[in-house]
């Protein structure tokens, strides 16, 4: 099955450019310098209307955070159907910084600020999202509006970062938010349901997605696959 992986940071580039190298199980994705990108999510204020409180839709909460993203890259992965579980790697190679005598007072730091895996079908993407539209209204209305049990999305769902020297895990409620400096590397275990390979979420009774994310995304990857362009 044909699934399309897509990742974005941001970036604040001491004097080099860290270097990512992507794997998924045994393939060998990419290797490249992550760019200088100022943090697109430092504005932390979502709501669209003029006070606060008023209602925003989740289109327009897609929209918003489309206008957020950092520069992507997409990448189109063919995987076995018999493969159960698979592990998706980023390995991050950042030496740069000014420590000297024991004291260190600027470094490169990168954030994970999008990082999506699902599958490169737009009819099983579209049946997905009438399940979730089916469902949504219903008394599990708040439940479905929270980002729980988010599918495809790994940063918000499944994906750790480990600082490469002891695997020390980096625990954080929005790895999108955390500027991280040195080696790391971020893994997400990846599990078969339903045909499919999936992040890990608690209740497949009621998952939740981005649905015009995940649309954008397949629109936008098919612009550059036209143009003979992965990236």
């Amino acid at each position: 099955m044909r699934y399309l992986l897509v990742v974005g940071f941001a970036c604040d580039v001491f004097k080099q450019e860290p270097q990512a190298k992507i794997f998924v199980g045994d393939k060998f994705i990419d290797e490249f310098k992550i760019s200088k990108h100022n943090d697109a999510m430092q504005n932390n204020s979502f709501y669209v209307g003029e006070n606060a409180l008023q209602p925003t839709s989740k289109k327009e909460f897609a929209q918003n955070l489309i206008s957020r993203l950092p520069t992507l890259r997409f990448y189109e992965v063919d995987l076995d159907q018999s493969i159960d579980s698979i592990e998706l790697e980023i390995h991050i190679e950042n030496n740069d910084n000014n420590f000297t005598n024991g004291f260190m007072n600027a470094s490169t730091f990168i954030k994970l600020q999008a990082c999506y895996f699902f599958p490169l079908n737009q009819i099983l993407l579209e049946r997905y999202i009438k399940i979730v539209g089916k469902n949504i209204i219903s008394k599990n209305y708040a439940w479905y509006r929270s980002q729980k049990n988010l599918l495809f999305d790994l940063l918000r769902n499944g994906i750790q970062a480990k600082k490469k020297l002891n695997d020390a895990i980096i625990t954080t409620e929005d790895l999108a938010s955390y500027s991280i400096g040195g080696n790391i590397k971020f893994v997400c275990n990846l599990k078969k349901k339903y045909g499919v390979l999936l992040n890990k979420c608690t209740k497949f009774n009621r998952f939740n997605l981005h649905m015009h994310m995940l649309l954008y995304f397949m629109n936008k990857y098919k612009k550059h696959a036209n143009q003979g362009d992965s990236h």
